[in-house]
């Protein structure tokens, strides 16, 4: 079984499945959507019917879930499920006013975070509550929880860790990088009186979003914390139980950790190389390395985001009192 980094090919969710999407990822992003009202391009993705799909070497045409089959653990440096998901969000208007659940019963929840790649100057996102106080029952009942959000102001590099529990909404005007656990466990609050294609407004679950939220929960926009590593520069800004994100500052040839899966993205050309060969990437590329692949290195003059499933006890370790700036690494 030959290990190599997969290129992959985004599955869209687009038209009346995200009536606040716009064009961005096709105009900016130079992605291959489908129409002008495309949300979300869904980088890597084992979601069931949503699957991302390879598109360079030996098993170009194979979606991630038939990877999963054939590569499992070598893959996933775990089992043979996908644990984490990966999009590119393009919001032309504000997204529903949403919160997910944690694990519970078994099931995955739905941790996430942001990278913002894009904002209108001004434009804002709903980030938390301001409940004064009051219960968030109550708030609702009154029909009072839009004047109750809290709002942040977006711009190129922010970094924002939605955990469980967190009521958030992208709001319009922005494009995010998002990393999430592999789920799509989604409760609904409130979507601004929109409606769906058959006219009539889209549905809200109110019981459930009110027992899985934490209404105080929102923390400041992440600075992270960087070391310097051969061939340029790491920014940490999650380590969770769920994932790690960070940033590369690379400049020259950089060795990609092994040992762990690694979803990669430059935001610039750059070369991925391996003992079995290279692939040149397009900026916004998004790059599954497995992660029994050893002796990966990326090489070029700029930025890649990476998301990777989390060693907290070796981050810990290595950035010592730094840690506590990592958001989600100390209990």
């Amino acid at each position: 079984m030959e290990l190599y980094p997969l290129l992959m090919t985004p599955y869209f969710r687009h038209g009346a499945e995200t009536p606040w999407g716009g064009s961005m990822l096709s105009d900016v992003f130079l992605k291959d959507a489908p129409d002008e009202r495309t949300g979300e391009s869904l980088e890597i993705s084992a979601l069931p019917g949503c699957e991302s799909v390879v598109r360079n070497g030996v098993y170009a045409g194979k979606n991630l879930a038939e990877m999963l089959e054939i590569w499992g653990g070598a893959l996933t440096g775990g089992g043979a499920e996908m644990p984490l998901l990966l999009k590119i969000l393009d919001a032309r208007e504000c997204l529903s006013v949403q919160v997910h659940p944690d694990d519970e019963d078994g099931r995955p929840g739905k941790s996430e975070a942001w990278i913002v790649l894009w904002a209108e100057e001004g434009a804002k996102l709903v980030y938390g509550l301001e409940t004064g106080g009051r219960p968030l029952e109550e708030i609702v009942s009154a029909g009072e929880l839009e004047a109750a959000l809290h709002w942040e102001t977006a711009r190129p590099g922010d970094v924002f860790y939605i955990p469980a529990g967190t009521v958030h909404a992208q709001g319009g005007g922005i494009c995010c990088y998002e990393i999430q656990q592999n789920s799509a466990t989604t409760f609904r609050f409130w979507d601004w009186g929109r409606v769906g294609a058959d006219g009539k407004p889209r549905e809200l679950h109110i019981e459930d979003a009110l027992r899985v939220s934490a209404p105080g929960r929102a923390l400041p926009k992440l600075e992270g914390v960087t070391e310097i590593v051969r061939g340029g520069s790491v920014t940490h800004y999650i380590c969770d139980k769920h994932f790690h994100l960070m940033r590369l500052n690379v400049s020259g040839a950089m060795p990609l950790m092994g040992g762990r899966m690694l979803f990669v993205t430059p935001t610039q050309s750059m070369t991925l190389a391996w003992p079995g060969g290279e692939i040149t990437c397009a900026p916004f590329d998004s790059i599954l390395v497995p992660a029994q692949l050893e002796g990966v290195s990326i090489r070029g003059d700029g930025k890649a985001l990476v998301s990777t499933t989390p060693d907290r006890e070796a981050l810990r370790a290595a950035l010592g009192y730094r840690a506590e700036n990592v958001a989600g690494l100390i209990d």
